[in-house]
């Protein structure tokens, strides 16, 4: 008899931004993600040139990790970059991470304040394995479509929601020929 594989983590629908995305309602979205950037002291905005780093641990329980609660914005990091948009403070100061960097971020807010990783789907051992987020899981598109119920549709509507608030691009969705917006 063959198992069923567990199920993907549904996104939480109760949360004003995530019903906004999912709904479409990007303008709403939209909205709703720059009153929290302003709530929290961050922005993700295309800035030409180089700006001062800083990517201290700090700075992120302090700022991202409340906004990733309030928000869910859960993305992995090359989804994330494939924008243009850095992740800038008050003061313009860039806390965009190395994708690796990120999925550790990220994994220790996920490990903290968000749902348990789900053990059981994905081709490997590893991925199948019952474990915390660990940072690959975050790293690239292809960990986090696996576990993320709608995971497609959510990254093209957050590429959509952070060309309006900040000037980021919907990128090209590799095999498509089409863009993230149009899905």
């Amino acid at each position: 008899m063959r198992r069923r594989a567990p199920p993907l983590i549904q996104l939480d629908r109760s949360i004003p931004f995530v019903f906004a995305v999912l709904d479409g309602t990007v303008d709403e979205a939209a909205a709703i993600l720059q009153e929290a950037q302003e709530r929290h002291g961050l922005r993700w905005l295309v800035v030409p040139g180089n700006v001062p780093e800083d990517n201290r641990s700090e700075w992120y329980q302090t700022h991202l990790w409340p906004f990733l609660s309030e928000t869910q914005m859960v993305l992995s990091a090359g989804d994330l970059q494939a924008t243009g948009c850095l992740l800038l403070d008050t003061a313009g100061v860039d806390h965009f991470p190395t994708w690796r960097h990120w999925g550790q971020v990220m994994a220790e807010w996920a490990n903290q304040f968000w749902v348990p990783r789900p053990s059981g789907l994905g081709k490997t051992k590893w991925y199948r394995a019952q474990r915390p987020w660990e940072y690959l899981d975050f790293y690239d598109h292809a960990y986090l479509s696996g576990v993320v119920a709608e995971y497609d549709a959510w990254r093209s509507a957050i590429w959509r929601v952070l060309s309006l608030t900040g000037g980021g691009t919907i990128p090209v969705v590799p095999g498509t020929g089409t863009d993230g917006g149009n899905t």
